[in-house]
């Protein structure tokens, strides 16, 4: 499969628009469901994959936006978000022929679990002192019953939630992919139909 290549300001700000929808809706849906997961950047992936790294990075920062502005997000996991635009697209990059296939979008959702984990837990450690959202506190929580250490509870407890959350998101985002993909093959043809009147 090519790389799709659709810069179109039409088709760009549609995918902007619906990866901040599906990614705050996610997000608000793990929140209030008590699920350990944080599913706020299942768009990035796909977003990233069909707009470039810069949608990528502008879906996820108006993504962490809107949750700070509407669901008091703590403003510094931007940061995550940022990083995991990123992070899909050098896996992209680096993968063989820049091919955006499943195996892909898994690799990617690997790496920004490692990859958020680790700047997730910074930030945690240096503005909360390892306190945590209530959905992640009760994993902390189990953890910490079985080895007395909260720093070790907080690391892993994030590499558990992470991993499960970027992976869910990997899967769901590559399915979302295909039907952007969908969607701007409709676009190009529908401009080349109009071109040729």
């Amino acid at each position: 499969m090519k790389k799709l290549n659709f810069r179109k300001p039409v088709f760009f700000i549609m995918c902007i628009s619906l990866g901040i929808t599906v990614n705050v809706l996610c997000s608000i849906f793990a929140r209030n469901s008590f699920i350990p997961l944080y599913l706020d950047s299942i768009m990035t992936f796909a977003v990233t994959a069909a707009c470039g790294l810069w949608g990528g990075i502008l879906c996820a920062l108006l993504s962490n936006i809107v949750l700070w502005i509407f669901y008091n997000t703590a403003l510094p996991f931007t940061v995550c978000h940022i990083l995991t635009a990123i992070t899909v697209w050098l896996t992209i990059k680096c993968s063989k022929n820049h091919e955006l296939t499943f195996e892909v979008f898994l690799w990617a959702g690997l790496w920004t679990a490692l990859v958020n984990t680790i700047s997730g837990n910074i930030i945690i450690s240096l503005l909360t002192s390892s306190s945590t959202s209530p959905n992640a506190d009760n994993s902390v929580q189990c953890i910490f019953l079985a080895i007395p250490n909260l720093n070790f509870a907080v690391y892993f407890s994030g590499l558990i939630s992470n991993l499960t959350d970027k992976m869910i998101s990997a899967a769901l985002s590559y399915v979302m992919f295909k039907g952007i993909s969908r969607l701007g093959i409709f676009f190009q043809i529908k401009a080349k139909k109009s071109e040729a009147q």
